[in-house]
């Protein structure tokens, strides 16, 4: 996968294991476990689709990446013994399912953003599982062009 932030590929690494960046730019998530999965939620959490400014298609992209980030760390969570995050998983996936059935309104985004919550709640067990301090997206806040990201004081 391609690092929003840098745009350096993160080669595939075993899983909890460092990630490798494949460019000459140095990444915000290099060298961290689960570097994909971060970069992943954090394309995501800072997308354009939580601004006052999103239109459906902006809806519509973060929907796709939201889908795609729920099945890499369902991929991720496949080895591991870890019975709460994969019930956090299966919510995840039961906001996305009903975020998919609404209009781009309001509950569609809620449902949404349940989803993405839900999503970080499994990184932050793979990356406690790996002995890792938690993803804080906070951390990567510079690396995005995000003024307006909602709910900034639950950092």
């Amino acid at each position: 996968m391609n690092c929003p932030a840098c745009g350096v590929e993160h080669l595939p690494a075993p899983a909890g294991t460092p990630a490798v960046s494949g460019g000459p730019r140095p990444c915000p998530y290099g060298g961290a476990p689960y570097a994909g999965l971060r970069a992943g939620h954090d394309r995501i959490f800072f997308g354009r689709w939580r601004s006052t400014e999103a239109n459906s298609l902006d809806v519509r992209k973060a929907r796709n990446q939201l889908n795609k980030l729920l099945n890499d760390i369902a991929g991720a969570l496949e080895p591991e013994r870890l019975p709460a995050s994969r019930k956090d998983l299966n919510k995840a996936f039961e906001a996305m399912h009903t975020a998919e059935l609404g209009e781009d309104g309001p509950e569609t985004l809620l449902y949404m953003d349940h989803a993405l919550s839900y999503a970080h709640r499994v990184i932050g067990d793979l990356l406690h599982e790996k002995g890792a301090p938690p993803h804080a997206p906070g951390d990567f806040a510079a690396w995005y062009d995000a003024p307006e990201v909602p709910f900034r004081e639950d950092w």
